[in-house]
């Protein structure tokens, strides 16, 4: 009988640092798809601004290339940027900070199979 204790206790033991690693990697994978998805949303958000509006400040061109009105622009887009990833950062972290205080775990991917009754054809 103290083998199965001894075997059940070290099983446990076991048991619950899986638990915990498995719990520690799902939040992991959490907050690195958080962080991508955000990077995601502010860069792209960025990209369509200067697709669109990018000529007013002369979006791709060398800063000795432009004009004076360009470089005015060019200057008031440069902050406005910043502002964006400043604060596209910082809710970032916020929404890092606030995944930390729980405990969480990955359900992973569930296939379910719906089967229909022969009789019902």
């Amino acid at each position: 009988m103290d083998d199965f204790i001894t075997f059940r206790n070290e099983f446990d033991k076991k048991k619950n640092a899986s638990d915990k690693r498995y719990k520690d990697n799902s939040k992991k994978r959490l907050l690195a798809n958080l962080k991508k998805k955000f990077d995601t949303t502010i860069i792209g958000a960025l990209a369509a601004f200067e697709e669109r509006f990018g000529e007013l400040w002369g979006h791709g061109l060398r800063d000795e290339d432009l004009d004076e009105e360009q470089r005015e622009w060019k200057e008031l887009w440069m902050e406005a940027r910043a502002r964006i990833l400043d604060n596209g950062n910082s809710n970032l972290r916020a929404a890092q900070s606030e995944i930390s205080q729980y405990t969480l775990s990955w359900n992973r991917y569930v296939n379910q199979f719906d089967f229909k009754d022969n009789k019902e054809q």
